[in-house]
């Protein structure tokens, strides 16, 4: 491997850091300032690449961060951002199409913009956990091992933020219904 390669991996690590270790924050405004800050990253890496389906996915993805972080407000707040944000993304697939796998980015971002725009941050973390899997795939195709390394740490960071928001909060929860069962029985 030459010096050229290892920072362009290097420029997809850092931003695949930060986003490996956002969600574990809880806080969606700063999630989402998190992302904006790696997508203009992750399109520098993907460019380097000769990667334009990952490029197309990040320049929608900027729109898409900005967006998401202002839809409490009356401008931003249209369900018609979010189908245009997905639209955008298919549209761009089209645009970039090099085969099944240029698909692959487009549909993890749609599964992420969906859990983006939503204020459940349950339904985000779960949407999270489902795009992990085509992004997978498509960077150890691309060459993107920086990518695809913390894509993997990724999934893991969700299935670890799923479980400690929800499952574990849900346990929790159960258990408790079950002692005020038991207690108004009596």
């Amino acid at each position: 491997m030459n010096l050229g390669f290892i920072l362009i991996q290097l420029l997809g690590l850092v931003p695949s850091v930060i986003a490996f270790t956002s969600l574990q924050t809880g806080n969606r405004k700063r999630i989402l300032a998190l992302m904006l800050f790696c997508n203009i990253m992750w399109f520098a890496h993907y460019m380097l690449l000769n990667a334009y389906a990952g490029v197309m996915i990040n320049v929608v993805g900027l729109l898409r961060a900005v967006l998401c972080y202002n839809n409490d407000k009356k401008w931003a707040e249209s369900s018609g951002w979010e189908l245009l944000l997905i639209m955008l993304y298919i549209g761009g697939t089209v645009l970039t199409w090099e085969g099944p796998l240029s698909a692959l980015p487009a549909i993890s971002m749609i599964l992420t913009t969906i859990g983006l725009w939503t204020h459940d941050m349950r339904k985000t973390r779960m949407l999270f956990l489902l795009n992990s899997p085509p992004l997978i795939l498509y960077n150890i195709m691309i060459h993107s091992y920086s990518c695809f390394f913390i894509e993997c740490c990724a999934f893991i960071s969700y299935i670890i933020a799923v479980y400690r928001f929800d499952v574990k909060k849900y346990k929790v929860n159960a258990i408790a219904k079950q002692k005020d069962d038991i207690l108004t029985e009596d």
